[in-house]
């Protein structure tokens, strides 16, 4: 699989699982909201950002999967994606509520994996963005990469600057989430204009 192929299989993947565009702009925000937190509220225990993150997933699963089964109501729509994506939130959800002392202990390491799979995401994607975004999902790739390594090397590191570092984590996460939406509304309201031109054009 080259480049070209990844990245489109990247952004089909993130975009399908989404469904639509306001949840995976909700799910920015939330990730924008947890990094404030992290970040302004650091003195906090780790168990608190865990219970925090364990309730949000949770509640995302739920919005998914509900909006999953309403576009298959109304539209008939596949939501393989969307509907496995919410599950997976559910269960995510469960781990962190029902054994968050085995998530706090492992903590870091789990955030360190999954900001390198990320920050590997948005490398691999920045290639379907203009220059500006580009770079901008460059830098935040390579942040993320960066945290993943540190977490790695010093998972054991001073609690309050590793949560404020799990906090900028999250911000940079959602801030790629929000540029995306926007860029997948303003797609869908290019191929609205399209269809309603078929629609418009009629042959005499």
């Amino acid at each position: 699989m080259n480049q070209s192929e990844a990245k489109s299989l990247g952004i089909d993947i993130l975009e399908r699982s989404y469904g639509k565009w306001w949840l995976m702009l909700l799910d920015g925000l939330c990730f924008i909201a947890l990094s404030i937190f992290a970040v302004f509220f650091s003195n906090h225990a780790i168990t608190l950002l865990v219970f925090t993150f364990g309730v949000y997933r949770g509640i995302m699963g739920i919005i998914y999967i509900v909006s999953a089964l309403i576009m298959r109501y109304k539209y008939d729509a596949n939501i393989g994606f969307s509907l496995t994506r919410g599950i997976f939130d559910l269960l995510i959800a469960a781990v962190f509520l029902l054994v968050p002392n085995v998530i706090v202990a492992f903590f870091i390491i789990i955030i360190g994996i999954w900001a390198i799979i990320t920050g590997i995401f948005l490398l691999i994607v920045s290639a379907n963005s203009g220059n500006v975004g580009r770079i901008v999902k460059i830098v935040m790739g390579v942040a993320l990469i960066g945290f993943g390594i540190y977490a790695f090397i010093n998972p054991m590191g001073p609690a309050t600057i590793i949560v404020m570092l799990v906090g900028v984590a999250f911000g940079i996460f959602g801030l790629f989430l929000v540029i995306q939406s926007i860029g997948m509304k303003r797609t869908y309201t290019q191929i609205k204009k399209v269809k309603r031109g078929y629609e418009d054009y009629h042959i005499e």
